[in-house]
C-alpha cells in the first residue's frame, strides 16, 4: 500500500481551526475508485502550522503528498514540502489550490513534482492512478509535470466531477475531533461556480457553470456537524441564496440547531442578486439565534469602477430600504469596500463611504485592500497594464491570532495605485476608511456625527477629514496620536517594509486590524480622548446647548474597558432619537424630562479579555455599542 498524506494548514484561532475540507474532499472523492482504495492507504491530515521539524517527524514512508494552497499558507507549504523532499527523496509531491497558476513560481522548483490547476477533485484522481500505472500523465488534464528534467504542460480543460462526495459522511474528519481537543469549524458546500465574473475575485477567471450538489448530501453533512458538536458553520458558496432551494438549507439547519444546539452559528458569502432572499434567510437565522451577520457588498459605489471590474450592484434605493428592514429585525447587517480597484479616485471612494453613511450603514462597513489574487482576472498582464496597476509584496497576517514568532511568513501581493489613484492618494483613503471604522462604525464619535449630518447638514466625511486635521493639527492628543499611527503604518507598507495590522501587549498577544487597532489604542484612555475632543466638536455646535448632554449620552453607550451602568438625566430624548435614525425613520429630536439607565451588563474591565469580547467577537453589526437602555423617567413637552 502507497501512503498518501494531505497539507491544508491554517491557523488557529484561540482552541478553534477549520477542518482541512478542499484536501478532504480530494482524498474523499479519490478513494471512491475502487482501484485507488487497493493501491493507496490514507494516513493524516496536516491542517495546522506545526514545526516544519515535527510534521516531517510523524511521516512514515510516505507515498505522495498533497498540498492545498492559498495565501495564508503557501510559503509554509513550500518550506514543508522541501523539508519533505529531503528526507524522503522518492516522496511525490503534489501542489494544487487557489494560489496557483501555470505561471506560478512553484512549478519552477525540483521539489515539486506535479502541479494541478483549477478544480482538482478528477485530475488528482487521474494521477493517482498514473502513479500506479493505469493512466498516462498527458491523459490528465490541468496539470503541469516533469519528464526527463523537461518542464510538460497538458490541455486545459473544465472539469466537472460528476458527483461530490463528502469528507465528512467519509469519515476523514473523525479522528481528528477524537486525537485533538479543538473546536472544529466547518466548511459547508451545496454548490460550486459563479455566475459574476469580477475582475478581483479567483471566481472570476473560472469559467464553469454553477453545480448545485445533492440536497440529501448536503442535510446529511448539517446532521452529521449536529451530532459532532461543531460550533460554526462556514458556507463555501459563492452566492448563497442564488437558489431556492437555499431556504430549505437554511430551514433544515435552523431544525437540527432546535435539536441539538449544533451548529450554533452559520455564516456566508451571499447572492448579490437576490437580497430578499437573503433578508429571509437572515431574519430565520437571527430568530434562531445562530445569525454572524448579512453582507450587502458593494465593493465600490463608483460606477466607472464597477464598469472595470464587470460588476453591477444593487440600487441604493433597494438598500436604503433593506437597512431598514435589518434594523427594525435587530439583525447585522455589513457592507464591504475595496480599495484601490481601478476608476476609483481619493474623492470617488470618499464620496462612497458618504453614500453608504447616508444611507444608514452606520454600524459595519468592512474595507479591504484590494489583492492581486493569482487566478483573479486583475493578475492578468494585459489587466494590470491597462489600469497601471501598481503593488507592493506585504507580509500576510490573518487577524485575531497569537503571532508564532518562529512560524514562517506569508505574503500578500497589494495594490498601492493605479492610473487613477497615486500612492499619497493610496495612504489617504486608508486613513479615512480606518478612521469611519474606529470613531464612526465602532462608536467613538457616531452619536456626534449622525446629529451633524441630520440637524445641522455637516456631511458625513466632511466631520471626519476635519478629524483628521484636528488630530494632525494636535499630535499630542490621544487622537493626534492615533491618527499618526495609522499614517505611518500604511507609509511603511509603501516602503515594503510593513503589514496591515498592529498589536498591544496591553490588549494581550492578538494581532488587530488596523483599525480595531487605532479604537483600542483610543479606548484605552477613553476619557482623556473626550476630554480633548471637546474643542474639535465645539467648533461644529458654535455654543448649543445640547453638546453637554449628547456627550454624556454618547461616552455611556459606547462599550470600554471601564463602563458601568448609568443613569443620565436629560432633556432630549437620545435614545429614541438614535433608535429611529439607526431604522432610517428620522422623527426629529424630541424635548422633555428624561432619565435613561444605560445598562453596561458584564463588560469587562480587564484589557485583554475586553479587546478580545467587545472589539473581536462584537465587532460586526454594532455589537459595542450598549443597546440595553431603559426609560426611568420620561415625561414628553
Amino acid at each position: 500500500m502507497k501512503n498518501l498524506y494531505m497539507a491544508q494548514p491554517n491557523s488557529q484561532y484561540g482552541n478553534s481551526v477549520y477542518f482541512p475540507y478542499a484536501a478532504g474532499s480530494l482524498v474523499a472523492y479519490a478513494f471512491e475508485d475502487e482501484q485507488i482504495s487497493k493501491e493507496y492507504e490514507f494516513k493524516k491530515f496536516f491542517y495546522k502550522r506545526l514545526s516544519i521539524d515535527k510534521a516531517v517527524e510523524s511521516i512514515e514512508n510516505p507515498f505522495l503528498i498533497g498540498f492545498s494552497c492559498y495565501v495564508w499558507n503557501y510559503e509554509y507549504n513550500k518550506a514543508f514540502a522541501k523539508a519533505i523532499k529531503e528526507k524522503f527523496p522518492s516522496c511525490v509531491i503534489v501542489f494544487g489550490g487557489h494560489q496557483i497558476n501555470s505561471g506560478s513560481d512553484i512549478c519552477d522548483f525540483e521539489y515539486v513534482d506535479y502541479v494541478l490547476l483549477g478544480e482538482g477533485e478528477e485530475s488528482f484522481r487521474l494521477l493517482l492512478l498514473h502513479l500506479c500505472g493505469k493512466a498516462e500523465p498527458e491523459e490528465i488534464p490541468n496539470i503541469i509535470y516533469k519528464q526527463n528534467g523537461e518542464i510538460k504542460r497538458t490541455k486545459s480543460e473544465i472539469t466537472c466531477i460528476p458527483q461530490r462526495v463528502s469528507p465528512y459522511l467519509k469519515g476523514l474528519f473523525d479522528s481528528l475531533i477524537e486525537e485533538e481537543e479543538l473546536e472544529f469549524s466547518s466548511i459547508l458546500e451545496t454548490n460550486r461556480g459563479c455566475p459574476n465574473k469580477c475582475a478581483f475575485c479567483d471566481w472570476g477567471n473560472i469559467k464553469s457553470r454553477v453545480r448545485m450538489y445533492d440536497i440529501e448530501t448536503v442535510r446529511a453533512e448539517i446532521d452529521w456537524m449536529s451530532e459532532h458538536k461543531i460550533e460554526y458553520c462556514y458556507c463555501a458558496d459563492a452566492n448563497f441564496g442564488l437558489f431556492p432551494r437555499d431556504e430549505e438549507i437554511i430551514d433544515y439547519l435552523i431544525e437540527r440547531h432546535a435539536e441539538t444546539g449544533f451548529p450554533q452559528k452559520f455564516q456566508a458569502t451571499y447572492s448579490k442578486n437576490n437580497p430578499e432572499t437573503v433578508f429571509r434567510i437572515n431574519k430565520r437565522l437571527n430568530e434562531a439565534g445562530m445569525c454572524k451577520g448579512a453582507t450587502l457588498s458593494f465593493q465600490s459605489m463608483s460606477q466607472d469602477v464597477l464598469d472595470n471590474i464587470y460588476r453591477k450592484n444593487m440600487p441604493l434605493t433597494k438598500f436604503h430600504e433593506l437597512m431598514r428592514m435589518y434594523n427594525q429585525n435587530g439583525i447585522s447587517a455589513y457592507s464591504e469596500i475595496i480599495l484601490g480597484l481601478p476608476g476609483e479616485t481619493y474623492e470617488s471612494f470618499r464620496d462612497g463611504i458618504e453614500q453608504l453613511l447616508e444611507y444608514g450603514q452606520h454600524m459595519s462597513i468592512n474595507f479591504f485592500n484590494c489583492e492581486l489574487l493569482t487566478n483573479s482576472i486583475m493578475n492578468d498582464p494585459d489587466y494590470i497594464s491597462r489600469y497601471n496597476i501598481r503593488s507592493v509584496i506585504a507580509e500576510q497576517h490573518q487577524y485575531h491570532v497569537v503571532p508564532d514568532k518562529n512560524s514562517i511568513k506569508e505574503f500578500s501581493k497589494m495594490v498601492v495605485g493605479t492610473s487613477s489613484l497615486t500612492e499619497e492618494k493610496w495612504i489617504d483613503c486608508n486613513v479615512i476608511s480606518s478612521v469611519v471604522r474606529a470613531f464612526h462604525n465602532l462608536g467613538l464619535l457616531q452619536c456626534f456625527a449622525i446629529y451633524l449630518y441630520y440637524e445641522k447638514g455637516v456631511k458625513y466625511t466632511d466631520f471626519y477629514e476635519q478629524l483628521i486635521s484636528f488630530a494632525k493639527n494636535n499630535p499630542q492628543t490621544v487622537c493626534g496620536r492615533a491618527i499618526a499611527f495609522l499614517y505611518g503604518k500604511y507609509k511603511k507598507i509603501l516602503e515594503g517594509d510593513g503589514s496591515f495590522t498592529c498589536s498591544d501587549p496591553d490588549y494581550g498577544e492578538l494581532i488587530w486590524p488596523l483599525d480595531e487597532g487605532t479604537f483600542l489604542m483610543v479606548a484605552k484612555e477613553y476619557f482623556r480622548f473626550f476630554d480633548e475632543i471637546t474643542p474639535f466638536l465645539n467648533s461644529f455646535f458654535d455654543g448649543d446647548d445640547v453638546l453637554p448632554e449628547l456627550m454624556s449620552y454618547q461616552k455611556a453607550i459606547v462599550k470600554n474597558p471601564y463602563s458601568e451602568t448609568v443613569d443620565l438625566q436629560v432633556k432630549h430624548d437620545w435614545f429614541a432619537y438614535f433608535s429611529d435614525i439607526y431604522q432610517n425613520a428620522y422623527s426629529g429630536l424630541h424635548s422633555g424630562d428624561y432619565t435613561l439607565r444605560i445598562n453596561a451588563g458584564n463588560i469587562p474591565h480587564n484589557l485583554p479579555d475586553f479587546a478580545r469580547d467587545i472589539v473581536w467577537f462584537g465587532r460586526r453589526g454594532g455589537q459595542n455599542i450598549i443597546k440595553d437602555i431603559q426609560y426611568i423617567n420620561k415625561n414628553t413637552d
